[in-house]
């Protein structure tokens, strides 16, 4: 049996539809059931909070998947989101170890470096996470890692960057990365500042393919990994090739740094989630992993780059959202 926490989200939809496709027993678990909640052998919701709820979730389970955590704190409250990070991190730990879970793979983000200086950004560099999230996910990590210290527990942990594809809700890709914009009534095209920053991205099925394949190799264990697409073009760059491939009419606009911020500041008050800190940190910097330690340790390598992210995600908005 496999536990995979967070199940409701597009990454845990995929990852359950797969290894059910492979006859594996899943066991899902979210904060409530959605109409997109995945058919899974079983089901629980619940609290991640809840140990005695963590402990029911873990018997009989082999492997666990990691992924239920909050990005957020809008919709739920800073304390909130910081006890389900790193609490429930704790909790999913201590009940794995009280019932014998074989093996834990974490899902981490690339945003606990911080903005490194030096690109590629590689497992090596010391973490400088500057947003909320990304300090929850390095502190979650480093819980991890004293679980695997202290108690030889198995545990993986994966660097990811943003994670997209068709099926993405995730406002930061729609509204921040051009999806929705350069579409129908909008008929525009953004590039945040002069057009040269990089911004990698990660298919969500070439996730899946990692998460399962470190789930197995013994070469894994205690690992952290970074994953992320290759071949990263500069903005201006990309936005042309996907305008041009998707056959969008639509108008490039740069936006400005300064005009990017004051549009932040505009929106902090109405708690419109997208342009907050976090998504100007993403589209106005340069940030691309090194993702040659996945390659080599577990023989992977990413199926889309940037580009072919970007079309499929458009296809499936075109079908599905207009």
């Amino acid at each position: 049996m496999v536990l995979i926490t967070g199940c409701n989200s597009l990454l845990g939809r995929t990852l359950a539809g797969r290894l059910m496709q492979s006859g594996t027993p899943v066991r899902g678990f979210d904060f409530w059931k959605l109409k997109e909640t995945p058919a899974t052998t079983e089901f629980l919701d619940g609290s991640i909070l809840d140990y005695e709820l963590m402990l029911e979730a873990c018997e009989g389970v082999d492997t666990i998947y990691h992924l239920l955590d909050i990005e957020y704190p809008s919709h739920y409250g800073r304390r909130f989101m910081k006890r389900v990070n790193i609490k429930g991190t704790e909790n999913l730990l201590k009940a794995a170890r009280e019932t014998g879970v074989g093996k834990i793979v974490y899902l981490s983000s690339s945003k606990v470096y911080g903005s490194p200086e030096e690109l590629p950004v590689s497992e090596e560099y010391t973490p400088r996470p500057n947003t909320r999230y990304g300090r929850d996910k390095l502190k979650a990590e480093n819980l991890c890692k004293k679980f695997v210290e202290k108690d030889e527990m198995d545990i993986t942990i994966f660097r990811a960057a943003p994670i997209t594809g068709p099926g993405l809700d995730d406002p930061m890709i729609l509204v921040i990365l051009y999806m929705a914009l350069g579409m129908e009534d909008s008929n525009r095209l953004y590039i945040a500042g002069d057009g040269d920053s990089r911004y990698q991205l990660v298919y969500t099925d070439d996730v899946v393919d990692a998460l399962v394949t470190g789930s197995r190799a013994p070469v894994a264990r205690g690992g952290v990994y970074n994953l992320g697409s290759d071949n990263v073009p500069a903005q201006h760059e990309e936005v042309m090739k996907v305008k041009e491939r998707a056959g969008l009419e639509s108008e490039v606009k740069h936006l400005t740094p300064f005009f990017a911020k004051f549009l932040s500041f505009v929106l902090k008050p109405l708690n419109i989630n997208y342009l907050r800190k976090e998504h100007l940190l993403f589209i106005l910097s340069n940030f691309v992993l090194d993702c040659s330690k996945a390659k080599k340790d577990l023989g992977w390598s990413p199926t889309r780059d940037n580009i072919d992210i970007f079309i499929e995600t458009i296809d499936w908005y075109r079908r599905e959202k207009l």
